[in-house]
């Protein structure tokens, strides 16, 4: 759980300040809960297990909660593979033929991490990272994950860790397809020093990704919801009517609703910017 790093509230959690504060930190729509969003970034060591993750109503329906997880990728760097959906003509039955025959991988369509693609994980999706990706992630605030197969690797006790089979054939959607890297184009403002481009829009999130020059400014309105900024390359400074930290790689913070507008600034190279707000 994320903690306050400081100033007044230093220490206090995520948790207790969407209880206090409510709609003025994550904004004018929030009908309280959990805050709704989660990023992580992630570094693959090895591959990670093949899974997928309900839709809220998946959820509701197999006793999983009321919420399901939407997600979405942003590679970071070169390097890795990418496992989304099923190939074309894929059914359930080929699918629980492929997971008896241990040959599930070659069900799945496969991708090469490239940075700067984007991957968006639509609830019902079955997907897994492979080796060497990293990326950033941003997500539906969820527990609710099916894993359907683990690569028949043991867990630290020397046993296979538990599989979500029947769960994960009853939320994998086997008819979607679509999937693949997305490279939305940038918009560049050259007198502003200021390239952005629109990487997700979604009914539970919005991504952005902005670089500004060294020296340049980005200035933007939030008045109805928070923002979550994460530095991917670059150092500035993030800046409201209500104080100002020092951006570094990798950095993430979080800018409630009540600041209303917020500036970053970059410093001597080009900073790197994903900025994410949640949709109500």
């Amino acid at each position: 759980m994320s903690v306050v790093a400081q100033g007044p509230l230093a220490g206090r959690t995520l948790r207790q300040l969407v209880v206090e504060a409510g709609p003025a930190l994550v904004g004018a729509g929030f009908r309280g809960g959990v805050f709704p969003l989660m990023v992580k970034m992630i570094d693959a060591a090895d591959h990670l297990s093949v899974q997928v993750h309900p839709d809220d109503a998946t959820a509701s329906i197999l006793g999983a909660g009321a919420r399901g997880k939407t997600e979405c990728w942003v590679i970071l760097s070169d390097g890795g593979v990418l496992f989304q959906g099923t190939r074309p003509g894929v059914s359930r039955e080929a699918f629980e033929r492929a997971l008896v025959d241990q040959t599930l991988a070659a069900t799945l369509n496969r991708f090469e991490g490239r940075a700067g693609d984007v991957f968006f994980i639509e609830a019902r999706t079955v997907h897994a990272l492979g080796e060497g990706c990293l990326l950033y992630e941003i997500q539906q605030t969820s527990d609710t994950t099916f894993r359907v197969y683990d690569w028949d690797r043991m867990g630290l006790d020397g046993r296979p860790r538990p599989l979500h089979v029947a769960e994960s054939l009853a939320t994998i959607d086997f008819s979607r397809t679509g999937f693949g890297p997305l490279r939305p184009a940038w918009r560049t403002d050259s007198a502003g020093g200021i390239a952005s481009r629109s990487l997700v829009t979604c009914p539970y999130f919005a991504v952005e990704q902005f670089r500004i020059s060294a020296g340049a400014t980005l200035r933007r309105l939030t008045p109805d919801t928070c923002a979550v900024v994460t530095c991917i390359d670059g150092r500035g400074v993030l800046a409201t009517d209500g104080g100002a930290l020092p951006l570094v790689p990798l950095q993430t913070a979080l800018l409630p609703a009540a600041c209303g507008a917020w500036q970053a600034r970059s410093d001597a190279a080009t900073l790197d910017l994903l900025v994410a707000t949640p949709r109500f």
